[in-house]
């Protein structure tokens, strides 16, 4: 389990708990003269539509911060320092074919919540989609890890088979993108990408 996942499950835990106890507080005199006239099932029944009311509020924002919220710099403490890099990329891929050193330009989108992150490459004779991605803390660097399946275009593909591919890229600085990529052809190069 990734460590964002973790944070995500505690989160939602420690939101319930706390919606919980502020609405067992707030109706605090009903459930006090309920369990002192021995009203045991109108208790129990108040409490456990206080736990519906808690879950179903901390499911709406366990949601919506997935989604957005923590993109907010008053979620830092909880992000950790992952880097924020929904947006689109243009820059340039360097590789060996051929025995020939070449360069493509690329565009990379990127698509994030706090527990998913989804790359999307093309250039003019291929694109790929991550088939996983996430983002790690390597030798104190961040690095979006991902592994791609790269569709060359149709008319290509007898020169330029359909493969798979790992990249690794620093993102660091979210505004700039740099690193290796490797594929299951035996090929390899780098990528240097900027925000649009």
């Amino acid at each position: 389990m990734s460590e964002a996942a973790k944070k995500f499950i505690n989160i939602a835990i420690w939101v319930t708990i706390i919606l919980f106890a502020l609405r067992c507080w707030l109706d605090w005199e009903n459930l006090s003269a309920a369990v002192s006239g021995y009203k045991i099932i109108e208790c129990g029944y108040s409490v456990y539509g206080y736990a519906g009311e808690a879950i179903g509020a901390a499911t709406i924002f366990m949601a919506l911060f997935n989604k957005w919220l923590w993109k907010f710099k008053v979620f830092n403490w909880i992000r950790g320092g992952m880097p924020i890099l929904s947006k689109k990329y243009t820059g340039t891929i360097t590789f060996v074919w051929n025995e020939k050193k070449q360069t493509r330009i690329s565009k990379i989108e990127i698509e994030q919540t706090f527990l998913k992150v989804t790359v999307k490459l093309g250039t003019d004779e291929s694109s790929s989609n991550s088939v996983t991605a996430t983002i790690e803390t390597i030798n104190n660097e961040k690095q979006l890890v991902y592994t791609y399946l790269n569709t060359p275009k149709a008319e290509l593909q007898s020169r330029s088979e359909i493969h798979y591919g790992t990249a690794m890229l620093r993102v660091d600085n979210p505004e700039r993108l740099t690193g290796n990529y490797y594929t299951s052809r035996l090929t390899r190069g780098s990528m240097d990408f900027k925000a649009d």
